[in-house]
């Protein structure tokens, strides 16, 4: 029934009408372009970020997160746009953050980045997008309405926004403070990856002076001279 009632002659026509979703494919495509170049679609990458020895992924995701929330609001106050805010369900986004942040470190992709990491011929990611296809099929079944649903629907905080939750009379002081806070965060792990390097050499040289073949090579010194 829902095989027949996606490719039923009126929601393909509502695809192509006022709900066209050619404008998604279009910014779907940018950010593909976005992620490959950004060599954000590597395993050793996600992988790397959470082991906090590789922050490309940072490097490249918060200065997205900065321009997409100032260019919203800007849109938003021209009235080029206008926001459809889904429901702020505190234990519901808590619980499916830590579940997806669990699946991100344990696969290496996130749905975005597997699907670009298949188009680059990776076939590890086949694996990610059929969990994806597969755990999205599988919440669309059975979890609406169960009893899951509606334990993780606690403290439901309605549609509302950061600037609403803190009692900001103007969003755009929350926007501001919140672009400072991501670049200062730019600099902070700018500053840790200069530190890690420099921690490393000088691990690698304490050890090229005190390690194992250092160790054997003043043993057999001390058994020659015996």
């Amino acid at each position: 029934m829902r095989l027949k009632d996606t490719f039923d002659a009126g929601t393909i026509e509502a695809i192509r009408g006022p709900a066209s979703l050619y404008g998604g494919l279009i910014v779907g495509f940018i950010l593909g372009v976005i992620l490959q170049k950004g060599r954000l679609c590597k395993f050793d990458v996600i992988s790397g970020m959470f082991r906090l020895q590789d922050f490309t992924f940072w490097r490249v995701g918060t200065p997205l997160l900065m321009f997409g929330m100032v260019l919203i609001y800007f849109f938003k106050d021209i009235g080029a746009i206008e926001l459809y805010l889904p429901k702020t369900v505190i234990f519901a986004q808590l619980f499916g953050g830590v579940l997806f942040g669990a699946g991100l470190a344990i696969a290496g992709y996130c749905p975005a980045i597997a699907a670009g990491a298949l188009g680059e011929g990776a076939l590890d990611a086949f694996v990610t997008m059929a969990g994806i296809v597969g755990g999205s099929m599988l919440y669309a079944e059975t979890y609406d309405g169960s009893k899951l649903d509606r334990i993780v629907s606690f403290i439901d905080l309605g549609r509302v926004t950061f600037p609403e939750i803190f009692l900001v009379f103007n969003h755009w002081f929350f926007i501001l403070a919140f672009v400072f806070m991501c670049a200062l965060f730019l600099v902070g792990i700018s500053m840790y990856d200069t530190f890690l390097k420099a921690s490393f050499s000088i691990i690698d040289k304490v050890a090229n002076k005190f390690g194992p073949n250092k160790a054997a090579g003043e043993i057999e010194r001390r058994k020659q001279k015996r």
